[in-house]
């Protein structure tokens, strides 16, 4: 029964995502803001006096006023945060590639992904490709929730984090997930961007007609 909620629950958040994730993105950020000042300012506080995570009232109100500061800076620093999560995209994508061909986890692999992450933060704040990336990226985690539900549901992954094992290897073993993944991406990605054309695209409403001025007639003096 909780397979089946947890199952359920990852793929309705993965088709919201890989299909309109873009017009939700701005508040994920806020609140993946909230949560890391949360965590950053209790933690910091337990830190300080040696007791535990949120252990009194100063731990609270210092995590509460961090997350409150960090999802605040989310809205004005919005396209410094996508290309930071951009370079965080690609550094992820770069070493899982070199691992997946064998490379392993290494310092070769961390390096690359680093190099790779670094390249892609200049080259998104560069050329201003924020909305494309935020739909490339929605997109693509949708299209993983959505694989992740299925097989949930399947029976073939168990969300069980101490006993879980490498999830990728369902996908080695069978390349139908993969060229599934891929599908769902490629849709996501062109239901979403139409989506933007259309709401970009909308015709303004049309302004009410003025009425003429009464037009003046001039009146002739009589004789």
């Amino acid at each position: 029964m909780q397979d089946t909620f947890l199952g359920l629950l990852t793929l309705v958040i993965g088709v919201i995502l890989c299909f309109g994730g873009h017009r939700l993105f701005r508040i994920l950020m806020v609140l993946v803001g909230f949560a890391a000042g949360f965590v950053l300012g209790g933690t910091g506080v337990a830190a300080a006096t040696k007791g535990h995570f949120l252990d009194g009232l100063t731990g609270w109100l210092a995590a509460l006023l961090v997350g409150l500061i960090l999802g605040g800076l989310a809205i004005p620093f919005y396209a410094a945060g996508v290309a930071v999560l951009g370079g965080v995209v690609a550094y992820l994508v770069t070493s899982g590639v070199m691992a997946y061909l064998g490379f392993g986890t290494g310092t070769l692999t961390q390096a690359a992904g680093i190099v790779a992450g670094a390249v892609a933060i200049v080259l998104i704040y560069l050329f201003r490709v924020h909305r494309l990336l935020v739909i490339a990226v929605t997109a693509m985690a949708g299209a993983g929730a959505i694989l992740s539900g299925v097989l949930i549901l399947l029976g073939k992954l168990a969300f069980d984090l101490p006993t879980a094992t490498d999830p990728t290897s369902i996908i080695r073993t069978t390349p139908l997930w993969l060229l599934l993944t891929v599908v769902l991406f490629l849709a996501g990605v062109g239901a979403q961007w139409g989506l933007r054309s259309r709401s970009t695209d909308a015709p303004a409403p049309l302004a009410r007609p003025v009425a003429p001025p009464p037009s003046q007639t001039s009146v002739s003096p009589t004789p």
